[in-house]
């Protein structure tokens, strides 16, 4: 995840259109899902329902779970500017894993 948030945030300063990134960041969303359809989070309602519906065209299931403001304060802390990981332990593992991630973005669309 840190790795990953510092290649977002390199993303992010080149202000591209949209950052679309495709990660194995927890086994929670197989836990959630199984395997039988990816999920996908994101800061852009739009380009999500993009991802699903290219996923329907090629046969990928791709499930949007939420991110929401509740899911973003699970990675604060007063120790830091974010944690890697969210504060209630294993609950919601793999939307903890997007709150991460999304404070690295800004305002670019990302899913």
């Amino acid at each position: 995840r840190v790795i990953l948030s510092d290649a977002l945030a390199y993303a992010a300063e080149q202000k591209p259109g949209a950052i679309v990134d495709l990660a194995t960041l927890t086994g929670a969303c197989v836990v959630a899902l199984g395997n039988y359809a990816t999920g996908a989070m994101g800061n852009n309602q739009q380009l999500t329902d993009l991802l699903v519906r290219a996923g329907d065209l090629c046969g990928e299931r791709v499930w949007p779970l939420p991110l929401w403001k509740v899911h973003r304060e699970m990675v604060k802390t007063p120790m830091a500017d974010v944690r890697n990981t969210g504060r209630d332990g294993r609950r919601a593992g793999a939307i903890a894993g997007a709150a991460l991630l999304q404070e690295f973005v800004g305002d670019i669309p990302w899913v």
